[in-house]
């Protein structure tokens, strides 16, 4: 099994840094190097979903996360409970945190003149939150999945200004006034939980429900709406750093899938995409490296120092 010592840290460093990799994030990249009160996993969120509720979970404690939000929706409270939690514990409580290694690494990569993407299934600001910090320009894209009037052809996007608004997916563009040189793209794939709760509803994914309207409309394949075209003419000829999951997340594998079916529509499958993971399962390396993923067994913190490293100027002494 690879490790990350045999990692190619100068090329994907570079890569970075021009744009030809696209840094995909999980629950495990909000989590890692962060001391105090660091944001659940799947399977911890599901627990404290458990424990919020007012009768016992009727199902095996140790189920995933999308059955236990399901149930949480439908039985136990309803939806609008269900994201006045998580907007409390995924960005209320992190308004004010130090956040996670992962995206203090990507705010740290050299200034760039090309547009950069970082796509994320998480919920959080941490991304945001290091690039404010940092005084880097990003904008953030949010498509909501579950909307029943306009679904994925509407986008809710965030500028580097701070303001906000909505545009069409298929006519987004990257070259707008709006973004100054160096800017780059955080599309949030299964939503945000920074809006304030209220009426208009929610764009989060993560009930089982949630995920069926996901894959439905994502239209398969073809779709002219997801990814917005914009984004998917760089996804298509882009490798993938995936950092912070577990091989086993639905989150993970339903993304994968649509990326395999889009590679092989555009014939451009001979990319090789990478993920890092402590201490991966054997087996499903090998059905990972099927799906053209090279898996890296290495510590989450250790890898970010050392790919930070490799932009760090070199000490004329």
């Amino acid at each position: 099994m690879d490790t990350i010592d045999s990692f190619g840290f100068e090329q994907v460093a570079r890569w970075l840094a021009d744009g030809k990799v696209i840094p995909f994030l999980g629950a495990g990249a909000s989590r890692v190097g962060v001391e105090a009160d660091p944001l659940p996993d799947g399977r911890g969120l599901a627990f404290e979903l458990q424990k919020r509720m007012a009768r016992p979970y009727p199902g095996d404690q140790a189920d995933n996360l999308a059955k236990v939000a399901q149930y949480y929706e439908e039985w136990a409270w309803d939806r609008p409970a269900l994201y006045e939690y998580l907007h409390e514990r995924f960005y209320e409580t992190q308004l004010h945190a130090e956040p996670g290694r992962v995206a203090r690494m990507l705010a740290a990569m050299p200034p760039a003149t090309r547009c950069r993407f970082i796509v994320t299934t998480n919920y959080d600001v941490h991304v945001e939150t290091a690039f404010a910090r940092a005084g880097r320009p990003l904008c953030v894209i949010i498509q909501n999945m579950r909307d029943p009037e306009h679904g994925p052809a509407r986008l809710n996007v965030v500028y580097p200004d701070g303001t906000s608004g909505f545009a069409q997916a298929k006519t987004f563009r990257l070259q707008n006034p709006k973004f100054p040189d160096g800017t780059t793209f955080l599309f949030k794939m299964h939503g945000s939980a920074h809006q304030a709760p209220g009426a208009q509803g929610d764009d989060l994914i993560i009930t089982e429900n949630d995920y069926v309207d996901f894959l439905v409309n994502t239209g398969g394949p073809v779709s002219p709406l997801f990814p917005p075209a914009a984004l998917l003419a760089h996804f298509r000829t882009s490798r993938f750093l995936f950092l912070g999951y577990s091989l086993t997340d639905w989150n993970f594998r339903a993304f994968l899938r649509l990326l395999v079916l889009q590679n092989a529509i555009s014939k451009m499958d001979q990319y090789r995409h990478l993920a890092i993971q402590l201490k991966p399962d054997a087996l499903d390396v090998q059905l990972w490296q099927k799906r053209n993923i090279t898996v890296y067994d290495g510590d989450l913190v250790k890898f970010c120092d050392r790919l930070a490293a490799e932009w760090e100027p070199e000490d004329p002494t």
